[in-house]
């Protein structure tokens, strides 16, 4: 995953979302890649939010080339 990739949750998030809500959702949409440290990334949502995860929550759907 680089900056400018677009991203997918795992269905598996779904699940650690739900019994442990903190401001996030889980979302079917694609999701643009701001920045990467290490395991982390930050994600821009398709109306402005930014969050941050962790790589491993994310699946990519489109490299950017």
């Amino acid at each position: 995953m680089q900056v400018g990739d677009l991203v997918q949750m795992k269905l598996a998030m779904f699940w650690r979302l739900k019994n442990n809500y903190h401001g996030q959702y889980y979302t079917k949409e694609p999701l643009l890649v701001l920045e990467r440290s290490h395991n982390a990334i930050k994600l821009l949502y398709s109306d402005g939010r930014i969050k941050s995860g962790l790589i491993e929550d994310y699946k990519l759907i489109n490299q950017l080339r």
